[in-house]
C-alpha cells in the first residue's frame, strides 16, 4: 500500500471538508445578506409563471379561432402529436412485429443476479471503498 498517497488522501480529504464548510457559511451569509433581493426574484418568477399561465390559455383560444400560429409579441403556436396507448398492448405487437424491443438492462442484471440464466456468466468484481476519516497508525 502508497503510504505517501494514503496521508496525501487524508490531507485532501480534511482540506475538502474544511472548504465545504467554509462555502456553506459563506452561502449562508449571502442569503441573509440578500434575502430582500431574493425574495423579490421569487415573487417575480410566480408572476411571470401566472402570466404565462393566462397567455397560454389566450393563445390556445386565439389559435382554434384563427388558426394563427405568430400571435402577438412573438408567442407562437407549435402542433404535434400526443400518443396515448396500452404499454402491454404495445410489447405484444413489438414482439409480433420483431420491432421496437430494446433490453431494460437494468431490470435484465438484477434478475440475472439472483437467477441461474445458462448464458449469464458471474464473475467476482473487486471494488476498493474509501472510508469517510483516514485514520493512519505508526
Amino acid at each position: 500500500m502508497n503510504k505517501d498517497k494514503l496521508i496525501q488522501l487524508k490531507r485532501e480529504l480534511e482540506l475538502l471538508e474544511e472548504q465545504q464548510e467554509n462555502l456553506a457559511e459563506r452561502k449562508e451569509t449571502f442569503n441573509q445578506q440578500n434575502a430582500s433581493l431574493i425574495e423579490h426574484i421569487s415573487q417575480l418568477k410566480m408572476s411571470i409563471d401566472d402570466c404565462k399561465a393566462i397567455l397560454k390559455e389566450n393563445a390556445e383560444v386565439e389559435y382554434e379561432k384563427t388558426g394563427d400560429k405568430k400571435l402577438l409579441g412573438g408567442i407562437g403556436i407549435r402542433i404535434g402529436t400526443q400518443l396515448t396507448y396500452d404499454e402491454k398492448e404495445a410489447l405484444e405487437w413489438a414482439k409480433n412485429h420483431q420491432l421496437c424491443l430494446t433490453l431494460n438492462k437494468k431490470e435484465f442484471e438484477t434478475l440475472a443476479k439472483i437467477q441461474e440464466i445458462e448464458f449469464v456468466k458471474k464473475q467476482e468484481k473487486i471494488t476498493v471503498t474509501f472510508p469517510k476519516e483516514i485514520i493512519i497508525e505508526e
